[in-house]
């Protein structure tokens, strides 16, 4: 368990000072590219961040649990190794291409300029190839975790000292380009040095998609939970809520990432112990529920109290209306950090993702719904009880299905 906190230590400072870095770099980039151009900088992220999540198709869940169980026959990792690489390869051909064509159709109201495509390209290949999982199954988390912080402060340090104005917005991309795939390639490098390339196989590269794809659409639905508040909240409500909602919401979903960062580095020891006892795997899964669940409740009890506070020190003045949406948000955290635990560390390891995917799909359905009844009526309080309902619901039925259900 040593090993599981030191990398759960490591991925929480990677995420702090990830955190960190986005608030120094905001008011820099804001005040020197402008609006527009800001506008064109944030878009393009977005766009190679979702397309992204088609290339990384679960791998970081799916691989890391296979490497578990062959971490001493380099011919298998080899193997796997390759099986990975080729699919991501697939899958980042075709993602290219469908976000080309919608780009270059010029479908919606941010237009990019041409030449920006070919760092778009370059972002979407660092971030879905990245080696995380073979680290992550290997228990290794300390090379990426640094590499990663160390990385990205560079590249603020550049952008801060080259991007100036306007004019300068292609830089950004440019230097995000260049440290995303510093931070893919370096360990991918030390990654094939210890493992390897193994032959390749139709039938292998088939094989590890079809075992990604509930990983796929579980981590898919958690990248749209990411987003849904805003997207549902400018249909139903107009900007003005948004504007009221998503801060306290954005409080709501980086604490919670916190948590699952620790999840992840747990997760290949849950596969070892799962597949070791059943038991002694439920009895510290429930020993986790009982740990997390008592801390985020008097997290949520300390925020609701620091509330005032919290909101003036991270968003500033402006944003009174965000208070008591956070007073009531924060309670989502108890109930979404308890039901990551019962699918990372429980229902995936044991191979029972289609359990996690359905869950957490069912989760969008029921926000949609509640949302659309009642934001228009009821505006930010309407999402915030549509989420409520959507984590209480989600967790009672993980609950349920973990107690009594055999896997």
């Amino acid at each position: 368990m040593s090993r599981v906190a030191a990398n759960a230590f490591w991925l929480v400072l990677a995420q702090v000072g990830g955190m960190f870095l986005p608030l120094v770099e905001l008011p820099v980039l804001a005040r020197a590219l402008g609006q527009h151009a800001y506008g064109q900088i944030l878009f393009a992220l977005g766009v190679a961040l979702t397309a992204s999540v088609f290339v990384e198709f679960g791998f970081n869940f799916s691989a890391a649990r296979s490497i578990v169980g062959i971490r001493d026959d380099r011919p298998a990792m080899a193997r796997l190794v390759t099986n990975v690489l080729a699919a991501k390869l697939f899958l980042s051909v075709i993602t290219a291409l469908a976000v080309a064509c919608i780009l270059a159709s010029g479908t919606g109201d941010t237009a990019l300029p041409g030449h920006w495509f070919a760092w778009i390209g370059l972002l979407i290949i660092a971030f879905g190839f990245s080696p995380l999982w073979y680290y992550i199954g290997m228990e290794n988390l300390v090379l990426p975790a640094l590499l990663d912080l160390g990385l990205r402060s560079t590249g603020l340090a550049f952008i801060i000292t080259l991007v100036a104005s306007p004019a300068h917005a292609q830089r950004v991309l440019i230097i995000q380009s260049a440290v995303g795939v510093a931070n893919t390639l370096i360990p991918t490098v030390i990654l094939l040095r210890r493992t390897g390339m193994g032959p390749f196989s139709l039938s292998g590269t088939w094989l590890v998609l079809r075992e990604s794809w509930e990983l796929f659409l579980y981590k898919g639905a958690q990248s749209v939970m990411g987003s849904i508040a805003s997207t549902l909240l400018g249909l139903f409500g107009g900007a003005r809520m948004v504007g009221a909602f998503v801060p306290a919401e954005k409080l709501v979903r980086a604490s919670a990432g916190l948590a699952g960062l620790a999840l992840n580095a747990a997760f290949p020891h849950l596969v070892r112990v799962q597949s070791g006892s059943r038991e002694a795997a439920k009895r510290l899964v429930g020993l986790c529920l009982l740990i997390f669940g008592g801390a985020t409740v008097l997290f949520a009890l300390l925020t609701v109290w620091l509330a005032p506070l919290v909101v003036k020190l991270v968003f500033g003045p402006g944003y009174d209306n965000a208070i008591e949406l956070l007073r009531m948000l924060i309670w989502i955290v108890p109930f979404r950090v308890s039901s990551m635990i019962m699918a990372i560390l429980w229902f995936i390891p044991a191979g029972r993702e289609d359990v996690a995917s359905r869950v957490m799909l069912l989760n969008i359905v029921i926000v949609c719904l509640l949302a659309s009844a009642l934001v228009p009526f009821f505006g930010g309080l309407g999402m915030t009880f549509a989420f409520l309902c959507s984590e209480t619901t989600m967790f009672s039925i993980l609950l349920f299905l973990f107690c009594r259900r055999p896997l």
